[in-house]
Formats: structure tokens, C-alpha cells, sequence
């Protein structure tokens, strides 16, 4: 069942960072830079879903935080496919992120952020689970969310609750 689970959740991510590899002039912020929402937010009323991250950033690379849990992401890819905009990334440790927009880079498809012990987060728009906002600041961008929660190394923690999560990246030159 894990790996049924594993292999669900994996092949978007996947699929995101195979297309990363084409990087180029499709990277970096949109013009005119501003402010674009997903859906609804999934959280209660009065819970606002935390947008700051302390851990610090690369330069073309991410910083992303899942629940409380915060790791640096030093290599991301920024492409344009079809009518999309992706951004994916990991790094040696084996952490991995990957955030899908809109072709005007305003509005959250999908994001996933998984760690190396298993945990992660699927948030996907057109599946109606979760919600997140992109904003920009120059090359930067800041996507905060909430999404079905798993563990693969705890069978019990199969997506029943949300976690929230944020990812600051900025695209290569």
C-alpha cells in the first residue's frame, strides 16, 4: 500500500523535476511582478498559514519549511510548459520541492515539499486538496499552502490531515 501511495504522490514531483532541466528564459519573475492566490484557504477561521521561513535561501536555489521543519534546497530548476510555469529542486541530502503555476505566474496549481525521512506534503489544486498563494519580490517568490499530510515511514499518517508549508525560491539566470 506504501508504495502504491509512494508512487502516486512521487510521479508529479517527478514529472516537474525531469521538465526543470529545461531552464532558461522562462525563469525568474513575471512581469508585471505581483500577487496571485489558489483556492480558498484550507485552514479554520483565525489560523493564518505561516508565509516566513528563517532558514536562508540560496542564490537559484529554495528554502522550505514543512509544519515546523525548515531545510535548504541548493539547486532548483525554473521552466515554461505549455500553459505552466515549474520550479523544481532538491538537494544532496535528498529533500525535494516542486511548485506548478499558472503560465502567468500568479496563481498555485500544485506544490509538493518531501523530506528524506518520508515526510511530505501534496498540495494539488485540480484534485481539491489543499490551497496555497504565490507572491514575488524582484526574482524572488514566496508560495505558502496547506496540503494532505503523509509520512511513508507511518502508514497511520496517509494524508487524513493538512500540514501547512512554505517554499521561498529564486530561479537560476
Amino acid at each position: 500500500m506504501n508504495r502504491v501511495k509512494a508512487s502516486l504522490l512521487a510521479g508529479p514531483a517527478v514529472v516537474a523535476m525531469l521538465l526543470s532541466g529545461c531552464t532558461g528564459g522562462a525563469g525568474g519573475a513575471p512581469s508585471p511582478v505581483g500577487q496571485g492566490t489558489g483556492q480558498a484557504n484550507a485552514q479554520g477561521p483565525g489560523e493564518a498559514v505561516p508565509t516566513e521561513i528563517t532558514t536562508q535561501a540560496p542564490q537559484g536555489g529554495a528554502a522550505v519549511r514543512l509544519g515546523d521543519t525548515e531545510e535548504a534546497i541548493t539547486k532548483v530548476g525554473c521552466t515554461q510548459v505549455n500553459d505552466n510555469w515549474s520550479m523544481s529542486g532538491s538537494n544532496e541530502g535528498g529533500a525535494k520541492v516542486a511548485v506548478t503555476t499558472t503560465g502567468d505566474k500568479q496563481t498555485v496549481i500544485s506544490a509538493s515539499v518531501v523530506f528524506d525521512d518520508g515526510k511530505l506534503v501534496d498540495m494539488d489544486t485540480t484534485r481539491e486538496q489543499g490551497s496555497a498563494t504565490i507572491t514575488w519580490d524582484g526574482d524572488w517568490f514566496t508560495v505558502a499552502g496547506s496540503g494532505p499530510y503523509f509520512d511513508l515511514m507511518d502508514p497511520d499518517v496517509a494524508g487524513q490531515d493538512p500540514i501547512n508549508f512554505v517554499v521561498k525560491a529564486s530561479c537560476p539566470a
